[in-house]
């Protein structure tokens, strides 16, 4: 047997199977120049450069979410909610108060993403520390100081 029966001739393939691997190769390389666009430093500082300012909020939105801080932490004290129950909801109102000043709805947003909006990063601390006593077995979050830190952040942000 000869070394050249075992092989086909170029003229064998299929114009299809050449095509293909050129598709792919520049599959390829499409892929490579659209991770470094999309990664590249300067264009992501130039993407959050352009997200939009917050909202301006009035009094009234801003007493509206206070009052319902000091409503979830009326019925902690009541015996309504837990100290885990009552942050969550205090979580939740903050994510509105956020969703309202940013002009987005950010209720699944990471805390990292929500701070990422505010310039003084507090609504993210205030998500950070509330997180803890939803998985602790033993917290040392204080009710009341939770509540004044949010009616804080609302009043200032």
């Amino acid at each position: 047997m000869s070394p050249d029966v075992d092989l086909l001739a170029p003229e064998a393939y299929a114009w299809w199977v050449p095509a293909l691997g050129v598709l792919l190769l520049l599959l390829v390389a499409a892929w490579y120049v659209f991770v470094h666009r999309w990664t590249d430093p300067a264009r992501v500082a130039e993407r959050a450069r352009q997200r939009r300012a917050p909202v301006p909020m009035t009094n009234n939105i801003r007493q509206r979410f206070a009052a319902e801080v000091d409503e979830h932490h009326e019925r902690y004290r009541e015996g309504e909610y837990d100290l885990r129950e009552l942050h969550l909801e205090l979580s939740r109102t903050m994510r509105e108060f956020a969703s309202e000043r940013i002009g987005t709805d950010v209720r699944a947003w990471t805390r990292g993403d929500v701070a990422g909006y505010d310039p003084t990063r507090r609504i993210g601390g205030l998500l950070a520390q509330w997180e803890e006593p939803s998985f602790a077995v033993r917290s040392d979050a204080e009710a009341a100081s939770s509540a004044a830190h949010a009616k804080e952040v609302i009043a200032q942000w």
